[in-house]
């Protein structure tokens, strides 16, 4: 049944509020439970990790890459994609149960968390990661509907992300049911964080840069092409992965294939260019570029762990960089650029989050220090305290984000506008009486 899609897009263009709460209030509790985690049981800074904690290191990953980093990640896109494939908002109640199954499900791992009981611990994340899958699995036909539309400006690197959420659902159930299984753990940090967080960070990077800023990066064309390289690079890191845990492959160094993607998308977006836009005083979201300078940093510890770290689950500190200083940043970047755009606030006029960038650049560092002490070649660190250091500049950052949750979006939205300032010009007035052409007559 038809229903009026201007008064109903009124309130869905601002429906990344609900998951953005979500993810400020728990990213601060995640802090918290990493600190359980690691800095309690002090023993994985001083030896590579082991086996054993599959279930405890798969709880504290899941927490960010299923919870409180894809409810921004969903938002951004609830906001976004019915502007960029002009389609009718999505629908009330598939955001609100999004928000229920996000926020239900990381509650049950933080619990399990706490407890410090291993088998509580698998019982209740068996729980909420079937939750938080199926949170990826409802967007399916959706992401299917809209895909068919277009292609958007940053073109496959979306469509991709889109088309990837149910798989990413199914997987996530599959590998909590089967955490026993080495070979699916590893499997599932390969395909969600290697590939498809990889890929929707430089979604977001791209959009910023390419789209959102318009800085001449690359054509739709070689945008295109840079997608094709990037899925077969990640298929090979993912069959590499698959053949050195069954034993055919033996070489530990084919673990550093982890940098060939990433390396790929650091290179094709041109980095000459957006270095000699930001030095020629043009401005952009700290937050992102500082995750797309990341990028580097991350596949040089991805070659240097694959060489001088001997590790049974793979890749932690690697990987480890690449939730924190790159989807992370990225996606923190990406949403508050979204809501200044909504409060139609001019560029030069934005503040830049000095903080949450500073605090996040001392995590990476301490993580290389870590890294490089478990390597090697930094005998003489204090691991104890490099680890207390980053956790607690993780919680900072986390804390100034949902600081600024609080102080700019919900108790000061006054100058909040329905369409963001980027899009204005597909709106011909937002009350005109004459009709709006971007709005279709029919909910989708």
């Amino acid at each position: 049944m038809g229903r009026n899609s201007k008064e109903s897009y009124n309130w869905a263009a601002g429906s990344y509020f609900d998951l953005f709460i979500v993810s400020a209030v728990t990213q601060v509790f995640f802090a918290v439970g990493l600190y359980w985690t690691f800095i309690s049981d002090a023993a994985w800074v001083n030896a590579a990790p082991v086996i054993h904690s599959n279930i405890r290191i798969l709880a504290i990953v899941t927490l960010p890459i299923l919870g409180w980093v894809m409810a921004l990640a969903i938002g951004i896109g609830f906001d976004r994609f019915p502007l960029d494939y002009k389609t009718a908002p999505f629908d009330h109640s598939l955001i609100s149960t999004i928000v229920v199954l996000n926020i239900s499900g990381q509650l049950l791992i933080m619990i399990g968390i706490i407890t410090s009981n291993i088998d509580t611990l698998e019982s209740l994340a068996k729980m909420g990661a079937t939750l938080l899958g199926t949170q990826l699995i409802l967007m399916g036909p959706l992401a299917w509907k809209l895909t068919r539309r277009g292609h958007g400006k940053v073109g496959w690197w979306a469509k991709g992300t889109l088309l990837s959420l149910p798989i990413i659902g199914v997987l996530t159930i599959l590998t909590w049911a089967l955490v026993h299984y080495d070979w699916i753990y590893v499997l599932f940090l390969t395909v969600v964080l290697d590939g498809f967080w990889l890929m929707t960070s430089f979604a977001f990077i791209l959009g910023h840069f390419k789209d959102r800023l318009d800085w001449k990066l690359m054509s739709p064309k070689v945008t295109a092409q840079a997608f094709t390289v990037f899925a077969v690079l990640v298929i090979i890191h993912i069959l590499l992965e698959f053949l050195y845990q069954s034993g055919t492959i033996t070489d530990n160094y084919v673990k550093a294939s982890i940098s060939a993607p990433i390396l790929w998308v650091f290179f094709i977006s041109r980095p000459d260019r957006i270095w000699k836009h930001v030095l020629a005083g043009k401005q952009c979201s700290a937050q992102i570029l500082s995750a797309y300078s990341c990028l580097l940093a991350t596949a040089g510890m991805g070659i240097y762990e694959a060489i001088y770290i001997e590790e049974k689950i793979g890749m932690f500190y690697t990987r480890f960089m690449l939730i924190f200083g790159i989807v992370v940043q990225a996606a923190w970047g990406s949403s508050v650029y979204l809501h200044e755009d909504h409060n139609h606030i001019e560029i030069e006029n934005r503040k830049t989050r000095w903080i949450s960038v500073i605090m996040m650049l001392i995590l990476m560092g301490s993580v290389i220090c870590l890294a490089l002490n478990v390597g090697g070649h930094f005998d003489s660190l204090n691991s104890e305290l490099v680890a207390r250091i980053a956790v607690i500049s993780l919680f900072i950052a986390s804390f100034d984000f949902f600081f600024w949750l609080v102080r700019d979006a919900i108790f000061n939205h006054e100058d909040w506008h329905r369409i963001p300032m980027y899009y204005t010009n597909m709106n011909n007035g937002d009350d005109d009486d004459g009709g709006d052409p971007y709005f279709p007559t029919e909910s989708e």
